[in-house]
């Protein structure tokens, strides 16, 4: 008897009941940009999205023709990674070797275990036999490895491809992929509703660009606030009024101040060992506080008084006042590790955080130091003299200057990654630099006076600068658009102006703060937090 002819099984009907015109799909090329595939083992995250990002826009570019072909080599891509992770060049050279070990993120639950290869062994065959239906006929961890190469919203078109589609493309782990690539790294929690949380996330950028913001103002200093800096928690400020004020960041209240007279024995502390004798002394600043910031340990400001003093962010009692400066501190920051501190007498001095003694004075600056910013054994400063500087922290040697300022500085910013600098100043104009060349990437212009303040949001992708123009500006930090001008609701010169992905906050002259809330009357913003 003739054996019966192999082929390959009918399409089930209620995928045939749920699958639209392929010409109804649009597809679009995935943002993605994460790095190369290295030898050895690795996360999900390791994949050369690079390369699978052409894929897909050849995939899409041809709907009705070449979407399961597109699909397989998206598929062969995932899959020669995955081998090449192992050390194999090919879904051959993985069924030779067999190696042993397990590829996935063990945080999110995804792992895969090699042991059982048969599922890559397969792949090919399966998406050549099952075109658009093959996320039937795959492990669930393949699949969603698949679909982590889709933007948002090709997704949402994937979902009406059919049953399996939909399942696959509402995969939580999907989501997370598509969150982190647009939005970048997130706290994480059990149960997290990606897809959700984007979907909040989008409508909040949307904000941002339409400027849809509701103004709150903090009253209480008597004087210029000339710094500001605040958390989920708390704002606080420092004024040329001599105080630093805590404020509630729900209420607007203010809870403390600090700076009105009470003393304390302290023992001073500068390049002297802190075991120095005890002497009386103020707990307070004697002149303008020029400038502040706080973690979850300390609080360091800086004033017109010479001194920086550390600060317990628990209590709000004085740990240490740090001396050696010979004119006024004009910006101070720190890590984990040491306390930095620029000044008028065009100085930057570096402390050991916790002892407080003087590590090194770095000299080089003609003009005031206005400021500084630290990122592990990097420094780097601006200066009056129109020049920034980067430091080796170890060494105290100047690495290079940049040029390209052609007046004052008043501002810095250093990414969280170390590779780019953001600069402005009495010019008008803002910088940003590659830190590891010199070379400047991009000049903003749109400042009609000297940029006293800038916050470079790494992880939000955006730069946000203060003027003596009276406005505060969003900027894009990748193409360098304007977002949103702010004008009108400061009178006279921004001092400072920080931010995160729901606010900005920003001081001036007036002697008010100034809270915009882009979140007033959202829903759901309490996945975010």
């Amino acid at each position: 008897m003739p054996s019966t002819p192999v082929t390959s099984p009918s399409r089930p009907r209620s995928a045939l009941r749920h699958l639209p015109s392929y010409k109804s799909l649009s597809f679009t090329t995935s943002k993605l940009s994460p790095s190369h595939v290295t030898p050895g083992p690795v996360n999900r995250y390791s994949l050369n999205k690079t390369d699978g990002s052409s894929r897909i826009e050849n995939f899409c570019s041809h709907p009705i023709k070449s979407t399961s072909s597109g699909v397989r080599k998206l598929l062969q891509k995932a899959s020669h990674s995955l081998c090449f992770a192992h050390g194999n060049e090919s879904l051959d050279g993985m069924k030779r070797d067999k190696c042993p070990g397990t590829l996935g993120d063990g945080e999110s639950g995804i792992v895969i275990d090699d042991k059982d290869n048969d599922c890559f062994y397969a792949i090919d065959t399966t998406v050549a036999r099952k075109g658009p239906y093959f996320v039937k006929f795959l492990p669930s961890e393949i699949t969603a490895h698949i679909f982590s190469f889709l933007d948002h919203q090709s997704l949402v078109n994937c979902e009406s491809v059919s049953h399996d589609w939909m399942v696959a493309a509402r995969d939580r782990h999907v989501w997370r992929n598509v969150f982190r690539n647009e939005h970048g790294p997130w706290k994480s929690k059990p149960g997290n509703d990606w897809k959700r949380m984007f979907k909040v996330r989008q409508e909040l950028n949307l904000r941002w660009t339409q400027g849809r913001v509701t103004a709150k103002y903090l009253k209480g200093h008597t004087d210029s606030i000339y710094c500001v800096q605040f958390d989920d928690k708390k704002i606080i400020t420092g004024s040329r009024d001599k105080t630093i004020r805590i404020w509630d960041i729900s209420t607007g209240e203010c809870v403390k101040v600090l700076g009105q007279g009470s003393r304390f024995s302290s023992p001073p502390v500068s390049n002297s060992d802190i075991t120095a004798p005890r002497i009386s002394s103020s707990d307070y600043h004697r002149a303008s506080v020029l400038c502040l910031q706080f973690d979850d340990e300390i609080l360091v400001s800086g004033s017109s008084d010479y001194t920086c003093i550390v600060w317990s962010v628990h209590t709000y009692t004085p740990i240490m006042r740090l001396a050696y400066h010979t004119a006024g501190v004009l910006d101070v920051c720190f890590d984990k590790k040491y306390i930095v501190s620029c000044s008028k007498d065009t100085s930057v001095c570096i402390w050991d955080r916790k002892t407080g003694r003087l590590f090194r004075q770095l000299t080089g600056h003609r003009g005031p130091v206005n400021a500084v910013a630290i990122r592990g054994n990097l420094i780097v400063s601006a200066s009056g003299d129109a020049l920034i500087k980067l430091w080796n922290v170890d060494t105290g040697k100047c690495i290079r200057d940049f040029t390209g300022h052609n007046r004052g500085l008043a501002c810095v910013q250093f990414s969280e990654d170390a590779r780019t600098i953001v600069s402005g100043g009495n010019d008008q104009d803002i910088r940003i630099w590659d830190a590891a060349s010199g070379e400047c990437i991009r000049t903003l212009v749109g400042h009609q006076s000297l940029v006293r303040t800038l916050h470079l949001d790494s992880r939000n992708r955006r730069i946000i600068s203060g003027s003596y123009d009276q406005s505060v500006k969003v900027w894009d930090l990748n193409s360098g658009k304007l977002i949103l001008d702010i004008q009108r609701f400061h009178s006279t010169w921004i001092l400072s102006a920080k931010a995160d992905y729901r606010r900005i906050i920003s001081t001036s002259q007036d002697n008010r703060t100034l809270m915009l809330d882009f979140t007033t009357g959202m829903k759901d913003l309490e996945v975010l937090e």
